[in-house]
């Protein structure tokens, strides 16, 4: 059995979730692979001849403990992996990112892309989120790397089962925008003139946005007659409950270098709820979703024709969101997502 250690910053972070814990989960019956972490607070006391691969977490890259141990490491001839899920490493890249975003703090942009850089110059090889991103990185720094995308869990998957089984009909029409954080607020001012015009054109239409936001003077006005509702960021799993309760929900992105290194999630969290998403056409989204088959593609000027179709058509609607269940049950976990994660650390690993 070959072990991988995953260096972390902070277990309470989704970054925890996604990168770390939902590979240990799904690779706990492996014959091949264990995945185990360790949070830098206890690097002193590892002994790394026991494992075969060591991947430091994007989180922890800011440390100088974690720049030792990759020097350690590679003085007992273990491969030493960083595992990056976000644009963050090119300087090339800086101004797109920050603008992207909406944050115009250069300096502690430069700063986080100097941390990631030193860590990933003196690495073996990467992996990442999708194929777009692993370019990048490979043009970045010549080394190779393998996809390991985002996924789900037993506790999702789980209780997603209870949620669908609640699903009713609804005598009005919700639309769902779950963000997260402010930093989308430049993707979701792309839609917000088609998502007011079919709010204006449907009384019984209601959105509903979780997460931290900002809006423009005309939304803040149907906030205040009720016809938009936004509520605080909420954890993982009651999200999904959230999603369930929605009609569609909304993936906007800014379609750019920076949003094509995004990972899916948005796309399969909603669909193991049986919900249909909308979403922009960034690489990934374009991968997992067949417009008009387990979801939408719009671009700017098509948002507004796709809700009227969920809109009109809520039988097919639902036979979309089935198809997108059935979708990311496939590619998000279980069995063929646990040996696309073997074959990512077989590539690396040296068999010990």
């Amino acid at each position: 059995m070959k072990k991988v250690l995953y260096i972390v910053e902070d277990k309470r972070a989704p970054q925890f979730r996604y990168r770390v814990e939902n590979l240990m989960e799904v690779l706990r019956d492996s014959d091949e692979w264990k995945v185990e972490y360790v949070l830098k607070s206890g690097l002193d006391d590892l002994e790394l001849e026991t494992y075969s691969l060591i991947v430091i977490e994007r989180q922890t890259a800011k440390d100088n403990l974690v720049l030792k141990l990759t020097k350690k490491a590679k003085r007992v001839g273990i491969k030493v992996l960083f595992d990056i899920d976000d644009l963050v490493f090119d300087y090339r890249d800086l101004k797109l990112v920050y603008s992207t975003v909406g944050e115009k703090n250069i300096f502690y942009w430069a700063g986080y892309f100097w941390g990631i850089r030193r860590i990933a110059k003196r690495v073996d090889g990467f992996l990442c989120t999708n194929d777009y991103l692993g370019r990048k990185l490979k043009k970045s720094f010549g080394k190779p790397y393998k996809v390991i995308p985002n996924s789900l869990n037993k506790k999702q998957v789980d209780s997603s089962e209870k949620i669908k089984n609640e699903k009713k009909s609804r005598g009005c029409f919700l639309v769902g925008y779950f963000s997260g954080s402010p930093t989308h607020a430049n993707d979701f001012r792309l839609i917000e003139p088609e998502l007011i015009g079919f709010l204006k054109s449907h009384d019984d239409v209601t959105l509903k946005v979780i997460g931290d936001m900002s809006y423009s003077d005309e939304m803040k006005r149907m906030i205040d007659d009720g016809r938009v509702k936004a509520f605080a960021k909420v954890d993982y799993l009651k999200l999904l409950e959230l999603i369930a309760k929605v009609d569609v929900n909304l993936a906007p992105l800014i379609v750019n270098d920076f949003t094509n290194c995004k990972s899916e999630l948005k796309f399969f969290e909603a669909a193991v709820v049986e919900t249909t998403t909308i979403a922009s056409p960034t690489y990934v989204f374009k991968k997992a979703i067949s417009d008009g088959e387990n979801g939408f593609l719009a671009r700017v000027g098509e948002w507004q024709n796709k809700l009227e179709y969920l809109y009109e058509h809520p039988e097919e609607n639902r036979k979309i969101a089935k198809r997108a269940y059935e979708y990311v049950l496939k590619h998000y976990y279980g069995k063929e997502f646990s040996k696309e994660v073997e074959a990512a650390y077989n590539y690396f690993g040296d068999g010990k």
